[in-house]
């Protein structure tokens, strides 16, 4: 491809790992191959976004807010979303090792400093 008289690379993946009967997971483990990340990136934003909305909801309603509460509960979310990718096959036991280590942090963090009131 030429533009403008520099010419462009482009690359499209791999699609011979693909069995005879592809299912949803094998097209959905397409990404990884190009980019090894591409499905961390994701859950991190998934994990954001959630992290965020619950956070600046509990602000509009005037409470106690917490930011480590909010992200406990994000990872509670991006761990599930991440085992299911996993069982699935298109998130790679590598991203899964890497969001259990960074998910159980955060969430024993957040329940070893959380004030119990009785």
């Amino acid at each position: 491809m030429v533009e403008r008289g520099v010419s462009i690379m482009v690359s499209y993946p791999d699609l011979s790992s693909l069995s005879d009967n592809p299912t949803i997971g094998d097209f959905l483990a397409l990404p990884n191959a190009s980019y090894p990340f591409f499905w961390a990136w994701i859950l991190g934003g998934i994990w954001i976004i959630i992290t965020l909305s619950l956070y600046f909801s509990e602000k509009d309603r005037k409470t106690v807010e917490s930011m480590l509460a909010s992200m406990a509960i994000g990872c509670f979310a991006a761990l599930i979303l991440c085992v299911l990718g996993t069982i699935v096959g298109f998130v790679s036991l590598e991203i899964m090792i890497y969001a259990l280590v960074f998910g159980i942090g955060i969430i024993a963090v957040w329940l070893f400093t959380t004030r119990k009131t009785s």
